[in-house]
């Protein structure tokens, strides 16, 4: 997305939202894509919301997403709900509009707390144990059809790091199997969606809700973190991993054997590699260390 357009969808979204009602109610807030636009503003009825525009249909899916968990277990019934309140979508700007939060992502704050964690491992478990149906499904043939796919777009922008990614992929091919377990997942569970308050813990970021293996949930956050230390040019390890694997045991009592978590662990990886490669280029030389790491957990 240029400068020029992304300025230009901005105001069209903006336009559109008072359009509707709602009134601007300061600046957008920092986002780490460069895809998303996030505008505070206020209600018709002044209640405080957040409008997130999206360039394509995602916004729609996010939407339906949320109110779909708003009506679960997981949302109204819940006390406190584990999500925003979703309120409103504005289709021709991709715009959802949902309730406003007090607090701060997670990956915002200094570090990354026990208490934190756990009570992001909460909310995760009750997500998995609701009764919510997600309309897609990433089980594991899905996530390697998926890579796949990223690798195909990423060797064309990177053709330097092919033979590296291509390695993972092969080994990744090679320990597909069976899901032991499927539910409703989050699909992008890392200290970036989770909004700490000082009274409430909730998940943001709709628009991957699927059903798939929860350890899909449960290692990506810890890969997150991971990839997060390396960034911050700082040593990563896998605590963070360690500390949510056993909080969710705990919680709801499953087998995450070590070849179960191991593909995970290298397809988050992959993902992120690729993200790196279509929006982070200052990172893309962490491309290497992502593929040995992921090989490190398959093997």
């Amino acid at each position: 997305m240029t400068k020029a357009f992304e300025s230009e969808w901005i105001d069209q979204a903006i336009f559109a939202l008072q359009r509707s009602g709602y009134r601007i109610d300061g600046a957008q807030f920092p986002t780490g894509r460069p895809d998303r636009v996030t505008v505070p503003v206020l209600t018709r009825t002044g209640r405080a919301a957040v409008a997130k525009c999206y360039p394509s249909d995602r916004g729609a899916l996010a939407f339906a997403n949320m109110q779909a968990l708003w009506r679960s277990s997981f949302g109204e019934r819940r006390q406190p709900p584990g999500l925003p309140q979703p309120i409103d979508y504005l289709p021709e700007t991709g715009t959802l509009i949902m309730e406003r939060l007090s607090g701060r992502p997670l990956a915002e704050l200094e570090a990354a707390d026990a208490i934190s964690i756990a009570e992001a491992v909460k909310l995760v478990a009750a997500l998995h144990d609701c009764e919510a149906r997600p309309t897609k499904k990433r089980d594991r043939r899905r996530i390697v059809r998926e890579i796949k796919r990223n690798l195909a777009t990423s060797a064309e922008v990177a053709p330097e790091y092919a033979g590296v990614l291509g390695a993972v992929m092969e080994a990744l091919e090679a320990s597909d199997d069976e899901d032991p377990e499927i539910v409703p997942c989050h699909g992008d569970f890392s200290p970036r969606n989770v909004l700490i308050g000082a009274d409430r813990v909730a998940l943001i970021d709709w628009d991957r809700l699927e059903w798939a293996d929860p350890a899909r949930d449960v290692t990506y956050f810890g890969t997150w973190c991971w990839v997060w230390a390396l960034r911050r040019k700082t040593r990563p390890d896998w605590s963070v991993l360690q500390q949510v694997v056993e909080s969710y045991r705990g919680l709801r009592r499953i087998t995450l054997t070590e070849a179960r978590l191991g593909f995970h662990v290298a397809a988050g990886l992959m993902r992120i590699a690729h993200g790196m490669i279509t929006f982070w280029p200052s990172d893309v030389h962490l491309v290497p260390q992502l593929a040995a790491e992921a090989l490190r957990h398959l093997a």
